[in-house]
């Protein structure tokens, strides 16, 4: 797949948006416009993210610690206590909680402040302020990064400034392949993963129009089949439709569906066509919402795609359901890409 171009302060907004932490990230001084690439970007992220969090202090809280005391501390722990009385030693197995800033989620911290000082592209400066930051996190325990760490990690309201630097945290573990010889890191392009980039594109959509506008409700969607069993031998079923976004108000409902690809369009028979298979699929959509739900405004229907070699805004009138397939310029100025998406609904 020739994948879309997208700058790297426009990439860092749009997993901004996708993460539902745009404001926050917005207000971190990344200097993205002298950042070579991604690497160097989530770099300087965690560099003024880690500055801040040590500046007023790294989360603590309470972990459980075991020590053979002369007093008590805690409570005892009576089985490991008679086996210190029978040696005829005067010390008692204690069992207490005490604060640490040894929690999972600075060790997550300090393991990616780490790995990304080893990155091959990390431009001199910024290593060295990697390495800096995460010797002043002594108390923290050096941990293996991996995705099921990542998932053990349970935020509140008390330390949620840690979200927006352990989902960079992830997206770096994520993109950062080991070399062979064992020394340091490489990172592979995000762009080619169509997968990861699909589901950012629907989340980005999603939480822009939540946060951008107010005409609109965003809401989950869920669509039922308006389908009569007639027969069956108890095998298989049909699969639930979830639209990508879903917007409503009062006079109008818009359902969008996301497609992350290098071409909003296909080749047929030698000449530029839109992708059969994305129309099918929103146009299920459309006509099972029209039955199930006959006395509300018909649906609209919108296929949005990232832009490649050229802007697309065409609109059709479908059995009574005005379909529109467009692209969006993730290159764009990011003025131009909010401005898009807004004139896409109104």
């Amino acid at each position: 797949m020739t994948e879309p171009t997208i700058p790297i302060r426009n990439l860092y907004y749009l997993f901004c948006y996708a993460w539902n932490r745009f404001e926050e990230a917005r207000a971190i001084p990344t200097g993205a416009e002298e950042s070579p690439d991604l690497p160097n970007l989530l770099a300087r992220v965690l560099v003024e993210g880690t500055r801040s969090l040590l500046k007023r202090g790294l989360d603590r809280a309470y972990l459980p610690h075991e020590e053979e005391l002369s007093t008590i501390r805690g409570h005892i722990e009576l089985g490991s206590t008679l086996q210190l009385q029978a040696r005829n030693m005067r010390r008692m197995h204690c069992v207490y909680d005490e604060l640490s800033h040894d929690v999972l989620h600075n060790q997550l911290l300090k393991a990616s402040l780490k790995r990304l000082a080893n990155a091959s592209s990390m431009d001199p400066s910024l290593a060295r302020e990697l390495h800096r930051l995460w010797t002043r996190m002594a108390g923290v325990a050096d941990i293996r990064l991996s995705a099921a760490a990542f998932a053990r990690v349970q935020l509140n309201r008390n330390n949620a400034r840690y979200d927006l630097l352990l989902k960079t945290c992830e997206l770096a573990f994520a993109c950062m392949i080991p070399y062979q010889a064992g020394s340091g890191y490489s990172f592979q392009n995000v762009l080619r993963d169509e997968r990861k980039m699909a589901r950012v594109f629907e989340d980005f959509v999603r939480n822009y129009y939540r946060a951008s506008q107010c005409a609109f409700r965003i809401k989950p969607y869920q669509l039922e089949w308006q389908a009569v069993l007639v027969g069956t031998n108890g095998v298989g079923r049909l699969p639930a439709m979830r639209t990508d976004v879903y917007l409503e108000s009062a006079a109008r409902r818009i359902i969008i569906d996301t497609k992350y690809y290098a071409d909003a369009l296909q080749q047929h028979h030698g000449s530029p066509s839109f992708r059969l298979e994305n129309l099918y699929q929103l146009f299920a959509y459309l006509r099972n919402d029209a039955i199930a739900k006959p006395t509300l405004a018909v649906a609209e229907g919108m296929l949005l795609y990232p832009q490649v070699r050229q802007s697309l805004d065409t609109v059709y009138v479908v059995h009574g359901h005005r379909v529109r397939l467009a692209t969006v310029d993730l290159a764009a100025a990011w003025s131009d890409v909010e401005r898009r998406l807004d004139e896409l609904i109104h």
